[in-house]
């Protein structure tokens, strides 16, 4: 089984990071390394080297595969065909068209609970269904070398768990910022230590023959520890058994379906996670800053709220890089329909296609709650530096398929036996944190709208 590059290359930059996390350390403190870091340099070095072969291997094979294929024969039974009339006027050459993407992954999934979990099956199913030659039936095969069907599930090829790792970026909020900024990196074996900068050195003017003042930055670090998700999906088996190889409508209900699942429960806990349980710990649980909204709702007070949010981050020295406000649907209605007495809009820039408050983005997400508090009408508004935010993913999905499990609707058990339903289960892991509290501010008790 070949080797894959991208996740090679990805351990690789690891790393090569944490090589160089040592060393600049050491050169910032103006010191040479200790013997243990010098151990873990000298580890981390050869462990870049063997990568760099395993690599430079993986993409030679690759290169030979790709020069070993060859056009197929024609048959000698049957004569050349004459040469075509040149046509009257010249067609564009037009690109071959390309699946969407996930449409693989639904694929596999959908392989996977014809075969009732079982890889063989699965991989039988599909090489009937797409041909031996597909890209699903092919990488099902490999992973049937590999004994990833312990305990009932199967780990779906990776190739096809990014693209789904992809499209949940238009659908989530925090997700989607992190992606902007680059900040969403590999999660290598479950665990990791980011190591981040609260605070920088500092500079001084000095006088002829003063001394030089020694800084020294504060160092801290963000412990990523990979937290499972699971979201389901339940599917007719009536549905599943005349789709056949062309139910290409299915396969966009069981991609669409597990991506919607996997945003909503990411976004719920990117958010408000408390970290006390299996989830992670979310931006109101991470916040540098909070501070409840005035009961009072008018214009003046809600600009005071703003003005203090957006103080807290200036005064914490964030650089303001990319700071969004995030907001339940109920607040960015009132504020945007917002009039004075001449009935002129107070905040034109929410009217806009892409929604602007006090020169800052503003996200809009049903995730936020609007029954807290007390009275149960209560909500949260967040002003956030996103380049400051990070998602650790590991990319691999694992998938579980049932007809016989239960599900909850409503908080009622719903069994999918009785309902001639397959429960499909995805698994995935990530991680979610901060480089600095200070870059988060949450204005709690928030009553716009109410």
């Amino acid at each position: 089984m070949e080797e894959d590059i991208l996740s090679l290359r990805q351990e690789r930059a690891k790393a090569f990071a944490d090589l160089s996390a040592i060393q600049d350390k050491a050169k910032t403190e103006a010191r040479a390394m200790t013997a243990e870091e010098q151990a873990q340099f000298d580890k981390l070095a050869a462990s870049i080297e063997g990568l760099d072969s395993r690599i430079a291997a993986a993409e030679k094979v690759q290169k030979l595969k790709a020069a070993g294929a060859v056009p197929a024969p024609q048959q000698p039974s049957q004569p050349a065909a004459p040469a075509p009339a040149a046509p009257a006027a010249t067609v564009p050459a037009q690109p071959a068209a390309q699946e969407e993407k996930g449409i693989r992954f639904a694929q596999a999934t959908r392989a996977l609970i014809v075969g009732r979990g079982n890889v063989d099956a699965a991989q039988a199913w599909a090489a009937q269904a797409y041909g031996e030659s597909h890209p699903v039936a092919m990488e099902l095969g490999a992973a049937m070398q590999t004994n990833e069907a312990a305990s009932g599930g199967v780990l779906v090829p990776e190739v096809f768990s990014r693209e789904i790792i992809d499209l949940l970026y238009p659908r989530t909020v925090i997700r989607r910022a992190c992606q902007d900024n680059g900040m969403v990196v590999p999660l290598v074996g479950g665990t990791d230590n980011i190591p981040t900068v609260e605070n920088g050195t500092s500079a001084y003017y000095i006088g002829e023959g003063d001394d030089v003042t020694a800084t020294e930055p504060e160092f801290g670090s963000i412990k990523f520890v990979e937290r499972e998700m699971a979201a389901l999906v339940p599917i007719s088996n009536k549905l599943l058994r005349h789709s056949g190889a062309s139910g290409h409508n299915v396969d966009m209900y069981v991609r669409n379906m597990l991506i919607n699942g996997m945003a909503q429960t990411e976004d719920v806990n990117f958010l408000r996670g408390a970290g006390t349980g299996a989830g992670p710990k979310g931006l109101r649980y991470l916040a540098g800053t909070s501070f409840a909204a005035n009961g009072t709702v008018n214009v003046t007070n809600i600009d005071a709220d703003a003005r203090k949010a957006e103080l807290a981050l200036m005064e914490a020295d964030i650089p303001m890089i990319d700071v969004r406000w995030i907001m339940p649907p109920r607040a960015f209605t009132y504020l945007r329909d917002l009039r004075d007495s001449n009935g002129n809009l107070v905040y034109p820039g929410l009217s806009l296609p892409v929604p602007v408050w006090k020169s800052y983005k503003v996200e809009v997400t049903n995730n936020v709650p609007k029954n807290l508090g007390g009275g149960g009408t209560e909500a949260e508004v967040y002003l956030v530096d996103f380049a400051f935010c990070m998602i650790a993913d590991s990319y691999s999905i694992r998938i579980d398929a049932s007809d016989t499990a239960s599900y909850k609707v409503g908080g009622a058990m719903v069994s999918a036996f009785s309902k001639n339903q397959t429960l499909i289960r995805a698994l995935a892991g990530h991680d979610f944190g901060v480089t600095r509290k200070k870059a988060v501010v949450v204005i709690t008790g928030v009553a716009w709208g109410a």
